[in-house]
């Protein structure tokens, strides 16, 4: 599952990226004060995007900021996750 929280960004500008991009994942969208501590506090977020890439058992494979062509390293923690991809 992947699930976005965005709590550095206008919601306006938000929705539009995620609507240009075709995403289709559910994304918390929130700005305020409390979110931001969240984020920047217990998640130890100081950029975005910060994706993390979770196993079975809710154990970090791996976290890292902003896109990557490729994906090359989302992929290997994927499959590190024990996740069977098509090649």
């Amino acid at each position: 599952m992947i699930l976005g929280f965005d709590f550095a960004d206008d919601k306006k500008i938000a929705r539009e990226l995620l609507r240009e991009n075709a995403a289709t994942f559910p994304t918390i969208l929130d700005s305020s004060q409390a979110a931001t501590l969240v984020g920047c506090h217990d998640y130890k977020r100081t950029g975005v995007p910060l994706n993390y890439i979770l196993d079975a058992r809710h154990q970090v494979v791996d976290a890292g900021y902003g896109y990557e062509q490729g994906h090359q390293r989302a992929l290997a923690a994927l499959k590190k996750a024990g996740l069977k991809l098509d090649e």
